[in-house]
């Protein structure tokens, strides 16, 4: 759903084989499949929580089985709490937890297995967010999870070069997700006032996230690896 949904759909536009994993979200993925089938592209279904190693492994292994082979990988896969920064006691070992074994640990998980099939000129794109380049978001264990994707991706763009590009995307606010409707704290007002002070002076949508992934998975961004993209509508300025 959401940015998944909008890249997902971004691919299967260029004719792409897509592999839509969920962990809970089925009837969501059904209607992923059914968009992606009809934007031209061929779809599956796959379903593994990707934070726990071994079914993350999987996960990789079934993609090659279905596509024959895997070119792409997007590592969407996120949760966050919405606690406030200033409230330190709420941010306990579990929530710590809890977001970097998803946040973090999955696409490391996704990423070592898929190098180990992905052949020359492949690309791998992680999704971190504003919250990972300045002290905002939801709470602060998801901020910091974030920027640790950014220097993950790094990492990995260093030790699978040149087979194999990894780059990050940072969203912005993007409206029309369901991380919005969890959000006890989400005013679209309140969220319209602070895009009308941003050179953009609007909401980023899910499609405008998926632009940037598409890209920096072409050939287009053939030189591009171990960058972070902000797509944010300049808000970080």
């Amino acid at each position: 759903m959401g940015i998944g949904r909008a890249t997902a759909v971004a691919f299967a536009k260029q004719g792409a084989q897509v592999v839509i994993n969920y962990k809970s979200s089925e009837v969501e993925a059904q209607e992923t499949l059914r968009l992606v089938e009809a934007s031209g592209g061929k779809g599956f279904l796959a379903k593994a929580d990707v934070s726990v190693e071994a079914a993350a492994a999987t996960l990789i292994r079934e993609a090659e089985r279905l596509m024959g082979g895997l070119n792409v990988l997007v590592n969407n896969a996120g949760v966050t709490r919405f606690i406030p920064f200033d409230d330190l006691d709420a941010a306990t070992a579990d929530v710590w937890d809890s977001l970097y074994k998803i946040n973090v640990e999955s696409i490391f998980f996704c990423c070592r297995e898929a190098a180990k099939i992905m052949p020359e000129g492949s690309s791998i794109v992680n999704l971190s967010s504003v919250a990972g380049m300045s002290p905002r978001g939801s709470s602060i264990p998801y901020a910091v999870s974030k920027a640790a994707i950014i220097h993950l991706t790094k990492c990995l763009a260093t030790v699978l070069a040149p087979k194999i590009r990894v780059n990050s995307v940072s969203p912005g606010t993007i409206q029309n997700t369901r991380w919005n409707a969890t959000n006890p704290n989400f005013d679209m007002d309140k969220y319209q006032g602070r895009a009308n002070a941003t050179p953009m002076k609007r909401l980023g949508e899910p499609s405008d996230i998926a632009d940037a992934i598409l890209y920096l998975a072409s050939g287009q961004a053939s030189y591009v690896t171990g960058t972070n993209l902000p797509v944010e509508g300049g808000s970080i300025l």
